[in-house]
């Protein structure tokens, strides 16, 4: 009687073991390692502030260059859509679906190319408030 109710004991005993270092071993052995950052690596060196940097805030209204929407048109239209790729299998023609819906991409492309009023949003943008100042940064 006291042989079973021992092996119980070491039974459970066992069993909290096993779930412990299962969990270890699934869980915390999959954390991917941890990588120092070296700060520097990230853009150039700032030099230290000094008195005559201007911190000021200036506003700004974003400007509006025909040039670079019709740059961008220029790209919309030279787009390219792939062709649907007809699978056949024993009962069904099926045409493949990668990628994104090419029916919702062209008809994005066209209200784009079309109906889109560029010059309207630049101005809708600009009727709120915009400023830009320097930040200095510092590494300690």
């Amino acid at each position: 009687m006291g042989l079973s109710r021992l092996n119980r004991v070491i039974g459970v005993l066992v069993l909290i073991f096993a779930i412990i270092y299962g969990w270890k071993s699934l869980f915390e052995a999959r954390r991917p390692p941890c990588y120092t950052i070296d700060v520097k690596y990230f853009g150039p060196e700032i030099s230290p502030s000094s008195d005559t940097e201007d911190f000021s805030i200036k506003p700004f209204k974003i400007p509006f260059e025909r040039s670079q929407v019709d740059d961008m048109i220029n790209r919309i239209t030279k787009t390219r859509f792939y062709e649907p790729q007809i699978l056949i299998d024993n009962q069904n023609v099926n045409k493949s679906t990668y990628g994104f819906n090419r029916q919702t991409t062209e008809s994005i492309r066209d209200y784009l190319l079309n109906t889109y009023d560029w010059k309207k949003t630049v101005q809708e943008l600009n009727n709120f408030d915009h400023y830009k100042t320097n930040i200095a940064v510092r590494y300690f």
